[in-house]
Parts: structure tokens; C-alpha cells; sequence
């Protein structure tokens, strides 16, 4: 990296970003305020990424490494930041969202962001972002909160839960979302979530929450346990994908779920009292 050293319309642009406490900049941003062409805020921003100004992290957006960042020009390690610059509506889901609520000490390598559209991945600050596309009437169940000083949108603690039942290879298996619907345990809202179980609408997610449920000695109300009887079709389902687990394993007639996985592998170290 060339030494931090700015021309006089370099100055200008990085002086104001600091006063107004910018932390991300796009080109059309920098044209704007310098009232020159998207070409020559391009050039501009290549040439302050060089200096040690600014780190790209999308196409055309850009974090601003001020004067505080030190002499060397260290940048801001929060993948969080790619908030700014997400389609909207979104929300930051699966095992992210586990990590989050403190129901899992998994590391999310690659993060999760559930959107109304399709998206590519893409890459930002090193770190991965992977885009699950859910239909609106899906869309629900998340709240605002901040992270690493950055103000996001994450599924709640109730939709957390469902979320890692319901696509266990989002968060590592079965065996996490086991983990971590014992880990939430009487932290859940059970109004809230026999309401999010009916939006949902999926027999499997129903049967796989229940039988956890029972096995973990999770107390549910009558009303809602009452709901998720009428739930169990004459298909059996299986309690863990049958390509990692196989289809061998006792049924289960009060879910009718066919228990493909391990006990020892399901519950890990987690007490059952």
C-alpha cells in the first residue's frame, strides 16, 4: 500500500465523508458531491483504494477508512456493514441467526440473508453472503437489532429455531437445530410460535419440532401441542436428511417420524433433564 497521502480533491472529498460520519460511499455519491462524471469518481475511488482511503466492498460501494483508523489505515473488520448496501427487505437468518441469540457456538463462515428475490452470493470483508430467496407470505418474523455497532435485521429468537428445524443444512445439521431449540427452551414464546408453525405451514418442520420437543422435556401449552397433533399426515418423514443419515431407524408413532439419527450424535453434550 502507497503512504496515506491525499491531493487537494482527494482532501476535500475524504474531509467531508468524515464530518457527515460516513462509513460507506458509493460512486454515484462521489460524483455527486464532486459534480464530475461516474468515469472520473471511478478513477477517483481507484486511486484512494491504493492510498488506503477506501476498501471496496461491493461494485461501486466503498468503506471510507478515515484519518482515525490510524496512519497504516486499518479498516473496520465488521461484516455487518454489508447491511447498508442489501437489498430490501432482508434479514440475516439461519445460523447466523442462531449465533445471534447466543444458541449455538458454531461460527458462521458464511452468512445467510433471506430476501423476497434471487441473488447471487457475493463477498464481502472475507466473508461470504448467501442469499435465500422465500416467498412474502414467508417473510416474517425477523426484528431490528445492532451488531459490532451496526444496526441489522435478524430473524427472532422464535423464528431462529424454526428456521434451523426446518433447513437443518443451513445450520449444520439436525443436530445443531436439536442443540439450539434446547438452548432456547422456556426463552420461547409459544403463542408466537404456534402462530409462526401456521404461517410456515410444513408437516415435517411440525413433527421434527414436537418429537425434539417431547425428548427434551420442552413443557408445551395443551392449545398448542393440541395444534401440532392435527398436523401428522400417514407419510412418515424422516428426522435427518436421509443422504447424511440414511433411511434406516425405529419409527416413531406419536410423530410419525422415522428417528434416522443417532441419539448421541442428536443431543451431543446437552443435558436432558
Amino acid at each position: 500500500m502507497s503512504q496515506r497521502s491525499l491531493s487537494k480533491r482527494e482532501s476535500d472529498l475524504i474531509l467531508a465523508m468524515e464530518w457527515e460520519k460516513k462509513r460507506l460511499v458509493s460512486l454515484a455519491q462521489i460524483a455527486k458531491r464532486l459534480r464530475c462524471s461516474k468515469e472520473y469518481a471511478a478513477f477517483l475511488a481507484h486511486a484512494l483504494c491504493k492510498k488506503g482511503w477506501l476498501e471496496p466492498l461491493a461494485r461501486g460501494q466503498y468503506q471510507l477508512i478515515g484519518a482515525d483508523r490510524g496512519p497504516k489505515g486499518v479498516p473496520e473488520m465488521n461484516p455487518y456493514l454489508a447491511a447498508r448496501i442489501l437489498p430490501k427487505p432482508y434479514f440475516f437468518a439461519y445460523l447466523c441467526a442462531l449465533s445471534h441469540h447466543g444458541l449455538t457456538v458454531q461460527v458462521p463462515y458464511v452468512i445467510h440473508v433471506a430476501l423476497t428475490r434471487r441473488k447471487r452470493p457475493m463477498e464481502i470483508k472475507n466473508v461470504r453472503f448467501k442469499f435465500i430467496p422465500l416467498a412474502k407470505k414467508r417473510f416474517f418474523g425477523y426484528e431490528e437489532t445492532t451488531a459490532f455497532g451496526e444496526k441489522i435485521k435478524v430473524s427472532d429468537l422464535e423464528r431462529a429455531v424454526l428456521d434451523a428445524l426446518d433447513r437443518p443444512d443451513l445450520v449444520g445439521g439436525i443436530e445443531t437445530a436439536a442443540q439450539a431449540l434446547a438452548a432456547a427452551g422456556k426463552k420461547l414464546d409459544h403463542p408466537k410460535l404456534m402462530a409462526y408453525l401456521k404461517k410456515m405451514d410444513d408437516m415435517a418442520l411440525v413433527r421434527r419440532f414436537g418429537y425434539l420437543s417431547e425428548r427434551l422435556k420442552i413443557v408445551l401449552p395443551k392449545e398448542l401441542l393440541a395444534y401440532l397433533k392435527t398436523q401428522i399426515p400417514s407419510i412418515p418423514a424422516y428426522l435427518g436428511s436421509p443422504k447424511r443419515w440414511n433411511t434406516k431407524g425405529a419409527l416413531d408413532k406419536n410423530w410419525n417420524l422415522i428417528i434416522n439419527v443417532p441419539e448421541k450424535e442428536l443431543f451431543g453434550e446437552t443435558r436432558i433433564t
